[in-house]
């Protein structure tokens, strides 16, 4: 599929385009699925539900990239090295890649409640 046939499906789900104009302005695109949950997908590769708070000013995120094991070192405040596991998010740096995984998210959603 391309990315405007992924975008067509994802209104035939009954998504809704909400971008704002500074949004659109960064490259990032706001989509109100009809479970009333707001995702957006950001040109620097992110895909991410925002949950808003209060009056629409306090704001918080999840992400919903794929993560990946990832090795950290840190040297802290006492010069020593500390090394640690963690997790890093894979970034989709394709829109239409992006946009599919919104679609799939959205179907889920839909389907699960």
């Amino acid at each position: 599929m391309t990315e405007k046939q992924y975008e067509e499906a994802l209104y035939a789900l009954g998504v809704k385009n909400v971008t704002s104009n500074v949004q659109s302005k960064n490259g990032t695109t706001a989509f109100k699925l009809p479970t009333g949950q707001t995702v957006t997908e950001h040109k620097t590769g992110y895909i991410r539900r925002t949950l808003y708070t209060g009056y629409g000013k306090n704001k918080s995120c999840y992400q919903l990239n794929p993560t990946y094991p990832s090795d950290y070192q840190v040297v802290a405040q006492d010069g020593k090295l500390y090394t640690y596991k963690g997790k890093k998010r894979t970034m989709i740096m394709n829109r239409k890649q992006r946009l599919k995984k919104i679609f799939l998210y959205t179907i889920k959603k839909v389907n699960n409640g």
